[in-house]
């Protein structure tokens, strides 16, 4: 009695064992082999932090529907070094591709990405001659950037003749103030002060007060984080400029940032997305992970996981390189070439 007992319950064992392996076996299950790993350098400390976090919780939206990706974030604290150094860091676990934002960060990292015959994916960064081999940048470029400024329907530019700019010096925001200038030249208007002013500034009185005395009919400005952008919209309104003001950037279309900016009008630059009643979906989805609206960064984000997963593991270079157009929450890139999957923008006043 006792050995039939211990022969059923070994065959017992036996049929458990072989239906969990047949389960198992049949489960479409994450495997490793076929998970794409993404590494992801942003800036998620440092005054450019905002950006980082907010890409990061559009990625982090988005791979909710796309569990056959994964993604290692590294903080370059908005800064070249650091971003060099978060990269390495991210090398040793041997991503599939990496994402990248800022300029200052990315165009140094483009370069390294080439020589390692890695793929990155760049956002939030208009500096000329950024693409290459490797490199494919999903956002919009100085042009995109500029242009709005001087052909929108409501730019305060037409009939203006003479301009202030004054803009970062770092690389986004210098290909951005050369555009300007260029455009300017084109239409015949003068430039009477052109100047930068050095990263994470906070003392705007010496640069706005000197651009108000050359006389200008206008004044752009082109800023990186929102402090910068908010601090210059203080000094503004507190030196009493009584002509046009627009942001040839679009830090002011976020909504906490706006929400901050002194009580002047002034003109800024959206993406598609920040239209009101465009990407709901998306909007709603954010608002209930994160109980806050989202930014134009996230949507990026958001975007940038979206179009990874639209490729195989195998093949994500030649499936990028293959990309005629693109739509996502953001807009639509049309007419893609040379890694330059690019959004147009559009020109809003604000208050």
């Amino acid at each position: 009695m006792v050995n039939k007992i211990l022969v059923y319950s070994v065959i017992a064992v036996i049929v458990i064992l072989v239906i969990a392996g047949i389960i198992v076996y049949n489960l479409p299950a994450k495997q490793e082999g076929k998970t794409i790993k993404i590494g992801a350098v942003l800036a998620l400390s440092g005054p450019s932090a905002i950006w980082g976090e907010s890409a990061r919780n559009g990625m982090e939206l988005a791979l909710e529907a796309h569990p056959e990706l994964s993604v290692i974030y590294e903080d370059s604290k908005g800064a070249s070094s650091d971003g060099i150094t978060a990269y390495q860091k991210l090398r040793l676990q041997e991503p599939d591709l990496f994402v990248s934002s800022l300029s200052i960060v990315s165009i140094p990292l483009a370069s390294i990405v080439k020589e390692d015959k890695k793929v990155m994916i760049v956002t939030q960064s208009a500096a000329n001659n950024l693409t290459n081999d490797y490199v494919y940048r999903y956002y919009s470029d100085a042009n995109h950037f500029a242009l709005p400024a001087f052909e929108s329907d409501i730019s305060p530019l037409k009939g203006v003749t003479k301009l202030a700019v004054v803009y970062r010096e770092d690389e986004y925001a210098k290909s951005v103030a050369n555009k300007v200038k260029e455009l300017s030249a084109e239409q015949g208007k003068e430039i009477v002060f052109f100047e930068s002013y050095i990263p994470n500034e906070t003392d705007f009185s010496t640069i706005l007060t000197k651009a108000k005395e050359a006389n200008p009919e206008a004044l752009l400005f082109i800023p990186t984080p929102p402090s910068e952008s908010l601090a210059i919209l203080k000094k503004i309104g507190e030196l009493k400029f009584d002509i046009p003001i627009i942001e040839v950037s679009n830090v002011q279309s976020d909504p906490e940032t706006q929400a901050k900016a002194p009580n002047i009008t002034f003109y800024t630059e959206q993406f598609a997305f920040s239209i009101p009643g465009n990407s709901e979906p998306f909007k709603q989805a954010y608002r209930a992970k994160y109980n806050k609206e989202p930014n134009f960064v996230a949507a990026f984000g958001y975007d940038i996981i979206n179009l990874i997963a639209s490729c195989e593991k195998s093949n994500i270079k030649e499936c990028l390189d293959s990309k005629k157009e693109v739509t996502g929450v953001t807009g639509t890139a049309s007419g893609i070439k040379n890694h330059e999957i690019l959004l147009p923008m559009y020109l809003v006043r604000v208050h």
